[in-house]
């Protein structure tokens, strides 16, 4: 873009002269018309610099004066008048209501063709906009090369910071600084400019999608320029690319040049993304094998320290499992690309947590989900603590709610799934919440959660076996026998406590139990005997409530 100040800065042009005093020169010129049509204006493009002689305004300042204004209103760039054959200076009034509008009038000097001036001008802007665009692509080129050799996202950053000769900053999701030029640590004016202090503009600036200005006071209090374009990598939660002093980059390095840059660096962004999409496939795909249910005999075949030291599986008696999830609303359930960025933002920003909170924790996808999981191969104090600040962390980033879901440590690898299972579980159980909280430690359900997958004639069979007709009592002394019974073992056998219980005599207790022994044939006390009637006599009381 080219302004009316900048054109007469040029040598060939030093014998055109403002008329006016205060004409506005910071308009933009696109290009340039001849016309002596009074009523041009509504013939021109925006931001013209209209050539005439103004002829039919020879004896007609006042019309001279509207066509002005109209042009203004266009608006036009300026207006350049050679004098000398039809006008020979221009009426006072003129002048006037060009300064009034701040509307350049300039002089084309009267040894000069209109159309002489007209073809130098845009002579001019032609090879000032084919240079810019030569520059641009010749940019391209730069960093296109840069990325296809593997550059770094701090080289390419640098490299544009040098090209720009300003300042420039490469912003992640989370508003770290993830690369910055060396104008930065060079420029004492910028040494105390730090993200903090522009965070609540580049929050605006992301959320807006688009590019994004804003003044920052430098250390000397002077009004500064920056500049902010997202680098659309991922959908919904951009990168930025932040520009300082971008309203005084050199000529020609224009905005399409920026845009260049722009979008080398969003593909390598990308080709980062694709890199880690990988990797975490092959994770994903071992964290299945660990955490599939197998059997004894396949179990041992396995040596899980040796197929898992590549991904960072170590020698340990403790090992657990936690199930992360994010909370989903109504639109993430029905737009997968807002899901996926979201979920490989939850794995960067896991992962640069996990090694300050953790010691040898791992962090794995898992299989047709977005959770994963995370390994813990230490014990750890203050665990829920710990998640807890992780969660709070993120979500004063970006709008993501982390949930974690805990399974029981376990001894060994081969015992992982045990834990996995457990964490499984938790989930579940945390998702019927109304509010899902953010920590759910796994609780264990008990005897009636093992026997969930055996079938009800082997249970009834077993009771059957080991209480005979106390299994399912139909008299009234059989329930009374099975009633004692069951208190005189909760009370450890003993008789005293048994018959305060119950609130009876010590001597019908021992009644009681004397007849049960003569139906089991066996002293209750008895190990074996008695830890099988424990076990009847919850499954009959199950068995009952069905």
């Amino acid at each position: 873009m080219t302004t009316i100040g900048e054109l007469l800065q040029i040598p060939r042009f030093s014998n055109i002269q403002v008329l006016n005093s205060h004409a506005d020169l910071t308009k933009i010129v696109d290009t340039i018309e001849i016309s002596e049509t009074p009523d041009v204006a509504a013939y021109l493009p925006k931001n013209v610099f209209l050539v005439t002689t103004a002829m039919v305004f020879k004896d007609d300042p006042k019309g001279l004066c509207d066509m002005l204004r109209s042009l203004n209103a266009l608006p036009a760039a300026g207006i350049g008048i050679k004098l000398g054959r039809f006008i020979n200076e221009l009426d006072p009034m003129v002048l006037a209501v060009a300064d009034e509008l701040g509307f350049p009038i300039l002089q084309i000097p009267s040894t000069v063709t209109l159309g002489t001036t007209s073809h130098q001008l845009l002579s001019y802007l032609w090879d000032t906009e084919t240079e810019k665009l030569n520059f641009a692509l010749d940019i391209q080129q730069k960093f296109s090369n840069m990325m296809i050799k593997g550059a770094t996202l701090t080289s390419l950053t640098r490299h544009l910071g040098s090209i720009l000769k300003r300042p420039v900053l490469l912003i992640n999701p989370f508003l770290e600084v993830v690369a910055e030029s060396r104008h930065l640590q060079n420029d004492p004016k910028f040494s105390n400019t730090t993200i903090e202090k522009i965070k609540p503009k580049l929050r605006e600036a992301q959320s807006s999608g688009k590019e994004y200005s804003f003044l920052l006071e430098d250390e000397e209090e002077n009004p500064l320029l920056v500049s902010v374009f997202p680098i659309m990598s991922s959908a919904y939660f951009p990168y930025l690319l932040v520009i300082f002093k971008a309203d005084q980059i050199p000529y020609p390095f224009s905005q399409f040049a920026i845009e260049q840059a722009n979008t080398v660096l969003s593909y390598t962004l990308y080709k980062n993304l694709k890199l880690t999409e990988n990797l975490l496939n092959q994770k994903k795909d071992f964290f299945y094998q660990l955490s599939e249910k197998k059997l004894p005999a396949e179990a041992k075949l396995i040596n899980w320290l040796d197929y898992g030291k590549d991904y960072g599986i170590i020698k340990s008696s403790y090992y657990r499992v936690i199930i992360i999830n994010f909370e989903e609303t109504l639109l993430d359930q029905t737009n997968q690309q807002l899901s996926d960025d979201r979920s490989y933002l939850s794995y960067e920003w896991l992962e640069k947590q996990i090694n300050l909170h953790f010691k040898k924790a791992l962090l794995f996808p898992i299989k047709h989900t977005h959770y994963y999981a995370l390994l813990l191969q230490k014990s750890t104090n203050l665990l829920a603590d710990k998640l807890v600040a992780i969660h709070n962390g993120l979500i004063d980033q970006l709008p993501i709610s982390l949930n974690f879901s805990i399974g029981n440590e376990v001894t060994d690898p081969a015992s992982i799934h045990f834990s996995f299972r457990e964490a499984m579980d938790a989930l579940d159980i945390s998702l019927k919440e109304d509010v899902q909280p953010v920590v759910t430690f796994f609780q264990s359900k008990g005897l009636n959660k093992l026997i969930d997958y055996v079938p009800k004639e082997d249970i009834e069979h077993f009771c059957l076996v080991n209480l005979k007709s106390l299994a399912f009592p139909r008299s009234e002394m059989n329930r009374e026998l099975r009633r004692t019974l069951k208190v005189y073992l909760e009370s450890q056998c003993e008789i005293t406590i048994t018959a305060k219980k119950l609130f009876i005599h010590r001597n019908t207790v021992k009644y009681r139990i004397a007849k049960c022994e003569e139906l089991f044939e066996s002293p209750i006390n008895d190990p074996k005997l008695s830890l099988n009637l424990r076990l009847a006599l919850v499954l009959s009381d199950t068995e009952d409530q069905i």
